[in-house]
């Protein structure tokens, strides 16, 4: 019944492609996260949606997108089976006991951005926390080793608020509800310049900068399906490298 319900309130948002495939793999975006995930009504589209679509079809993999509510959920049901693929997935030991990793196929780098006045260097981000300033993040995203780190510290892990919509996110920090918005530095960019929030700026501090994969269910892959994802991604280098340019993420802002 669960899987029922699942698949019914998820279908209108599935993108159907090529109906001759015998197999056809799920993958699970998220709410709007410009410029990597947008929509068009329930149609998906922007920087890792079109990745995806040109190395599965490289790799003569079938697959629908399914809509989900957050980052977290996309773990969750591709650890139940019901989801086959995340793409924009940063590995971590956890999520790796959860599912296989592609190889990489683009960066990110995880930033502060704030209204406070005072942008000086910090040498860690566990100052940040231990000065007591109040975070908020995408609930089920990774945000590197030192924050995971922070966050085994109750006392420091009351201080991040976890909220689904980035636009929630961004509008908590530039009402003075929280004092960081830890995000993606392009994604923080285009919600700045989108939202009008000119008095928001970004914080020297990186707070990761890590590898991108695609998250790929141990039940629906198996060895030579990965292998043809990686040889796939290694053939897309220069398109995918093109893709990253036209969007505008070639260099940092900050």
């Amino acid at each position: 019944m669960h899987l029922l319900l699942f698949l019914f309130f998820l279908l209108p948002s599935t993108v159907f492609a090529n109906t001759q495939c015998d197999t056809r793999y799920k993958v699970g975006v998220g709410t709007s996260w410009p410029p990597y995930v947008m929509y068009r009504e329930t149609v998906p589209y922007g920087l890792d949606i079109e990745i995806t679509r040109r190395v599965f079809s490289k790799a003569k993999l079938c697959i629908d997108f399914v809509q989900l509510p957050s980052s977290a959920r996309g773990i969750t049901e591709l650890s139940k089976g019901f989801i086959d693929i995340l793409p924009s997935a940063s590995f971590n030991t956890q999520r790796a006991e959860l599912a296989y990793f592609s190889q990489a196929y683009r960066r990110e780098r995880m930033r502060l951005f704030t209204r406070s006045k005072d942008l000086s260097d910090v040498r860690s981000l566990t100052e940040l926390f231990a000065a007591e300033r109040t975070f908020v993040a995408n609930p089920g995203a990774y945000y590197g080793r030192e924050l995971e780190q922070i966050l085994k510290i109750a006392w420091y892990r009351e201080r991040l608020l976890e909220v689904p919509s980035i636009s929630q996110r961004m509008q908590l920090v530039n009402r003075g509800r929280v004092d960081f918005l830890i995000e993606d530095e392009f994604s923080g960019y285009h919600y700045i310049e989108k939202l009008g929030f000119r008095e928001m700026k970004i914080h020297p501090y990186v707070v990761n900068d890590n590898a991108i994969h695609f998250m790929l269910s141990r039940k629906s892959f198996n060895k030579q399906e990965i292998e043809e994802i990686n040889s796939a991604i290694d053939s897309l280098q220069d398109e995918i490298a093109e893709l990253v340019r036209q969007y505008g993420l070639e260099t940092g802002r900050g």
